[in-house]
C-alpha cells in the first residue's frame, strides 16, 4: 500500500499499523477496519492492532477510505490508548467456559 504525505510518497507493507500525528492537530492511521464510535471528544476506530482509543477536542474524520484502511483525523489529540483484542478474546473464552 502506498500512502501520499504531503510532499512524499511512503510504501507501507500490507497489515502495517502505522499512526502519524502533527503537532497534534492532525492524525493519519493506517490499517483501520473500522470506526467503532465517535463524537468531537472520542473516537474509538478498530484497527490490526487492536482497538484504538483517541480523545481530543473538537476531533473531525478530514479523509476516510475503508477500501485501503486508512483514516485521517484534524482537532486537539489528547491521548491514545489500545484494547488489545485477543484480551477480549480471552475474556469471553473465560464467559464460554462458565456459561457456554
Amino acid at each position: 500500500m502506498q500512502y501520499q504525505a504531503e510532499n512524499q510518497t511512503i510504501t507501507i507493507p500490507s497489515g502495517d499499523h502505522l499512526i502519524s500525528l502533527r503537532n497534534r492537530k492532525r492524525m493519519d492511521l493506517t490499517s483501520v477496519k473500522s470506526i467503532e464510535r465517535f463524537d468531537q471528544q472520542e473516537f474509538y476506530v478498530r484497527t490490526s492492532q487492536g482497538t484504538l482509543q483517541i480523545k481530543g477536542e473538537e476531533l473531525k474524520i478530514v479523509h476516510l477510505d475503508v477500501d485501503k484502511g486508512l483514516l485521517t483525523l484534524e482537532g486537539t489529540v489528547r491521548g491514545l490508548q489500545y484494547d488489545d483484542e485477543q484480551s477480549s478474546d480471552g475474556a469471553k473464552g473465560l464467559l464460554h467456559k462458565l456459561f457456554g
